[in-house]
Formats: structure tokens, sequence, C-alpha cells
């Protein structure tokens, strides 16, 4: 079984870095100061209502994610992964089970980052996908490790996660401490939902021992 895991917010919790990247960014696309209350309000919404709440035109989108990226690759880097996150992925690694990462970000930034935080159980890293592309990229991801939707599970913390987990048809697990609020993602309905790291290793371990 493939466990393929997002980046921003499930990996390494980078909210602080893509707030600071905000308030410089921001402003040079029309967007009003971001502060803190404004910030939770919007972790209960979804990329695209965000952007029509901040007032950015669709067309400014992809020049403004990049120019966030770039923003926060610096400050990324010294920020450590999720609290518990690392020994997950060594005993899942342990169990047999193969990782792979796959997120919009650039695949140096992530790489780079894995090599800092000691993050090397990855079997492969996809990256570069974009805002809204992943649903395509778990598809290719599918086709080229010759595996069934039903033996991938997709690890994420935003809507659009799930949205692309269902498109391309592969289970879905929402973690509770990334960008998108739990109560958001819980309605959802994703297949798993997890608040801490350590429940993703008890219910992978749980399913493989029923019969």
């Amino acid at each position: 079984m493939i466990v393929c895991f997002d980046f921003d917010g499930t990996l390494v919790d980078s909210v602080d870095a893509a707030f600071h990247a905000f308030q410089h960014v921001g402003p040079q696309f029309g967007c009003a100061p971001l502060t803190r209350e404004r910030l939770d309000e919007l972790r209960g919404l979804h990329v695209r209502e965000v952007i029509r709440v901040l007032g950015v035109p669709l067309h400014r989108v992809p020049r403004l994610a990049s120019r966030m990226r770039g923003a926060m690759r610096a400050e990324l880097l010294e920020t450590p992964p999720i609290e518990g996150i690392a020994g997950v992925l060594e005993e899942l690694s342990r169990r047999g089970f193969r990782l792979g990462v796959l997120s919009s970000n650039a695949k140096s930034s992530v790489l780079a980052y894995c090599e800092r935080h000691g993050l090397d159980g990855f079997d492969f890293i996809v990256a570069g996908t974009g805002l809204f592309g992943k649903a395509t990229a778990l598809r290719v991801l599918l086709r080229r490790q010759g595996i069934q939707p039903k033996d991938l599970l997709y690890v994420g913390d935003e809507l659009r996660d799930l949205e692309a987990a269902r498109a391309a048809g592969v289970r879905f697990a929402a973690v509770g401490w990334g960008y998108t609020s739990l109560e958001r993602l819980a309605a959802a309905g994703p297949d798993m939902l997890l608040q801490r790291p350590g429940d993703l290793l008890e219910r992978l371990v749980e399913s493989a021992e029923v019969p």
C-alpha cells in the first residue's frame, strides 16, 4: 500500500511562513493586510473561497501562488516538521508501507526540506502540481506505480486535497493540524479524520490486521 502525503500543513507547520509571506506579497496583488484574526477566519474556507474573499482575480492566482512559494522558502526550511510525524513515517516505512509526497511546491524545495530535517523515508516525490492540479497528478501516480486506487491513501489538510482524492478515486485522510479547520474537513466526509499524527499509524495498523 502507498501512503502519499501533502507537504504544507501536513508534514510541516507552514502556517506562519505562509502568513509572513502573504504580508509581503499580498499588497503587491492589491490585497488588504492580513491579520491573525482574519487568518483564523479564512482557515474555515475552501481555497477558492479564500481567493474570492481576498479579491484576487483568478488569472493572477498562479502568479500569486508562485510568489508566495518563493517568499516562504527560507522560513519554511527553518520550520520543524509537525511534532510526531517523523516517528510515524519511520514506523510506517518499517512496516512495509511505501511512502511519498505530492505537493504544489517545487520539488527542489521539498527535497531541500526533507534533507534538512531528516525526512528520508520517501519512495517518491511528486511536486509542482499547482493549486488545482493534484487530481491529475494522483491519476498519473497510480499509472506510474501500477496500482489500483484502493491501494493509495492521500493524506492532506485542505478541502482541495480531499477533492483531488475523490476525483482520482483514492481514499483520503484529513489531518486536523493544518490549514483547514478540523470541523470543515469533517463535514466534507473524509475516509479518515486524524487529530494527531499517531492516529494515522493506529488506523493503518488496525486496518492491516483486519482479516
